[in-house]
Formats: structure tokens, sequence, C-alpha cells
């Protein structure tokens, strides 16, 4: 079966078949390369034509995200992005980045074995969940999981899906609300730069679990709501400043890079954050008792709430 797969796509690149959207540059087996992405499908179910049809779709959205923060993908410099399509994750439908190599190897400008930069996205193949989340991660490389993740949230509260994990059809200052009135906001100090104070470990290859969906949710939903504010003060320059002066202060540079300390920052976010809280009341309640109502994944309970599934 495997051979006919790899036959059937040599026939069509032979026959001279393209396939819109993307520039083929290889396509052997359950791999296809576009000029940003090497396109991998771990199912072994998609025919070519499908497998183009995805890539052709990551290509869109990485040009949006690399446009939304005036960024080059940076191929020549760190490699192509290896995308790889796989299985639903204990249901779940969504995207992970990981970095297994580190900055890799490279040869001629390209990184080997494709190891640089990695996103894995599970199920979802018609419009993939956190994915503009997760190649922001590609863009903007970066080892601080806050830091990551204020970067991707932003990526896809503007050119991704609402109902992406943390907002899940929901507002994500109305999740920070409620959690600060159900008392279980998350200093942002806490949170730190790995998984384990988000609640989540890493199992490897772009697979990482909730041990703690609750404060999963909330950290995550704060890291957003904390970009948002500072995109509002500060411009999307003052968080590409924040990015890239963390890479040579080896910290968290808030005062370098935004001009307060992080205690300041946390201030003004929550006083805006109550200065727009009238006539959302009703709704952070229904949020509140979401997060409050025990074991679960209060993201799908809030997706159903808002009708979208």
């Amino acid at each position: 079966m495997r051979r006919l797969f790899r036959v059937g796509v040599m026939v069509l690149l032979l026959c001279g078949v393209g396939f819109p959207g993307i520039g083929l540059g290889a396509a052997l087996g359950a791999t296809l390369e576009t000029e940003h992405l090497r396109v991998e499908d771990a199912t072994g179910s998609l025919g070519p034509e499908r497998l183009a049809a995805l890539a052709a779709l990551v290509e869109a959205r990485l040009a949006a995200v690399a446009q939304f923060w005036g960024v080059d993908p940076q191929t020549q410099s760190l490699g192509k992005i290896r995308v790889m399509y796989d299985a639903p994750l204990r249901g779940q439908c969504t995207a992970t980045f990981f970095q297994p190599g580190g900055r890799g190897q490279t040869q001629g400008g390209q990184t080997q074995g494709g190891q640089n930069r990695n996103v894995r996205v599970f199920g979802c193949d018609e419009a993939p969940l956190m994915l503009s989340h997760k190649l922001t991660s590609a863009l903007l490389p970066q080892p601080d999981k806050l830091l990551r993740n204020m970067l991707g949230a932003l990526s896809e509260e503007h050119v991704g899906a609402v109902r992406s994990f943390p907002a899940c059809g929901q507002d994500v200052d109305d999740w920070v609300r409620a959690a600060a009135r159900g008392g279980v906001l998350i200093p942002l100090a806490q949170l730190g730069p790995d998984h384990a104070s988000w609640g989540m470990r890493d199992e490897g290859g772009g697979r990482l679990a909730a041990f703690d969906r609750p404060r999963q949710q909330r950290a995550y939903a704060e890291a957003a709501s904390f970009a948002r504010y500072l995109a509002g003060e500060y411009g999307l320059d003052g968080l590409k400043r924040l990015q890239r002066l963390s890479h040579t202060s080896g910290a968290r540079p808030w005062r370098e890079a935004l001009g307060a300390d992080l205690d300041e920052l946390e201030a003004g976010w929550l006083r805006w954050l109550r200065s727009g809280s009238a006539g959302r009341e009703e709704h952070v309640g229904r949020l509140v008792r979401i997060l409050t109502s025990g074991p679960g994944d209060p993201c799908e309970r809030a997706r159903r709430m808002a009708g979208e599934i």
C-alpha cells in the first residue's frame, strides 16, 4: 500500500499535475516540501492531494502570522519548519511545537533532518486549532513558556480560530476576570519558563499532557490576556523587544524592554481588566462556575456554552 502511495505521487509529478497554493519542492511517500515547510503524514492515511491541500493551508497561515509580526520565516538560517499531521491526541484537536535538536546542524543554510522547528498537528486537518499559536513559536523561538505563550496567543487571536485554547469560544479577559472573582488567579511570577507550573508535563515528541486542566486553563488565559494588554500599551514592537532581549539577558527583561517591572505591569493589567468589566458580570459568573466545577476540561465546557460544538 505504501509503495502504491509513493508511485501515485510520482505519477502526479511526472504528469505535471500541480497542487494549488504551494510551490512543490519534493513529494515522496507521505512527505511534501514547500518553500518554508516539510509536511509529513504521520497517520499514513492521507493521499497526495490531501497532503498538498494541508501544506497549502499551513503555508497560508504561516504567511499571515509572519505578516502580523513583521518577521521573516528564516528558512535559510533555521531550516524549513517541519509539520507533522497526526491522529487526535486523547480525543483533542490541537497543535504543539517542539525543538528536540536545539538549533540543529546546518549545511548550506539548511537545517539537517528537519529537527530545528517542529509543529505537530493532532487531528483538525480542515482548520487546525492553535496552528497560528504554534507557528509563532516556530517564527519567534522562545524557551520561556510564559513569553512564548504570550506571543502565540496574540497570533491566535488575530489570525487564528476563536475556538482555540485558551479562549475556547470565549473572551480571554473574561476567563481572567472569572479566575480573579473565584479567588484562583495565578500571580504571573508563578508561571515558570517550563511546563510544571502550568499544570502540564512534556511526554516527548511534541506530546504534552495536562495533569491539572483548570490550572492549565487559567495560566494560558492569563498569558493571552496579559499579552493583549501589553500589545495595547506598548505595541507589537514592545513585545518583540521583550522577546529579543530575553535571549541575551537570560531572564524576563520587563523593565529593560517595557520600562516597568512585572509587578507594575501586572497591576496595570488588572486595573485595565476591572475597568472593562461593566456588563460582563453574568457571563463572568458562568465562567467562574466552569472553572470551579471540579475535574474535567474547562475548555470543552466553555465551547459548549458558546454553542461552538
